[in-house]
């Protein structure tokens, strides 16, 4: 069975609390971007040289997702030319994320799923390492109220919505279909 974690806090403290985790387990993470109009793919490697471009990624017209990987790339070159990350054996080294997009008025949900049921040994272990290190974060509470999934969160005075779903047929920008469709997880 695939694995789920769900927090909802702004993107520069969840890179923040997963860098030793990160360090620790010889992961790297990626952003995605894809122009809209060619389909090209994008990636932004994360860096601590490179942080405030890397995060700036996410507010990005063209962001659309972002990987965590414990696959032991040779260059990066490897990955720009296309979507690696659900090809084998990448994808049992590597974790999906979406959302993470942050504005004055919403906080958008990251979702993190591991993409493969049966994954490598490191990216299961990485997996499980940065929950624990997620959940150690001061004030982090788990009673953000959405179904009968256990979501955590950081206290905010921001409406919290769910990630982008990445659909075509969404006309007007994510956080305005979140609001005017009433799709707000409730803060408890």
């Amino acid at each position: 069975m695939g694995q789920y974690f769900w927090i909802a806090i702004p993107a520069e403290l969840f890179f923040q609390y997963c860098e030793e985790t990160m360090e620790k387990h010889g992961a790297h993470a990626y952003i995605e971007k894809i122009n809209r109009r060619s389909g090209k793919r994008n990636y932004v490697k994360y860096s601590k040289e490179h942080l405030s471009a890397f995060l700036e990624s996410f507010s990005s017209a063209d962001y659309h997702g972002f990987y965590l990987s414990t696959y032991p790339f040779s260059d990066q070159e490897t990955i720009v030319d296309s979507g690696v990350f659900y090809d084998s054996p990448v994808a049992e080294y590597t974790i999906a994320g979406s959302g993470g997009y942050e504005t004055d008025r919403t906080r958008e949900i990251i979702h993190l799923r591991q993409i493969m049921k049966q994954a490598d040994k490191s990216a299961k272990a990485f997996f499980a390492a940065l929950q624990r290190s997620l959940k150690k974060i001061p004030d982090l509470r788990d009673t953000l109220k959405s179904g009968n999934k256990n979501y955590f969160y950081l206290p905010t005075s921001k409406s919290i919505i769910p990630q982008n779903a990445h659909s075509r047929l969404i006309t007007v920008p994510w956080e305005q279909h979140c609001l005017s469709k009433e799709m707000v997880y409730r803060q408890e």
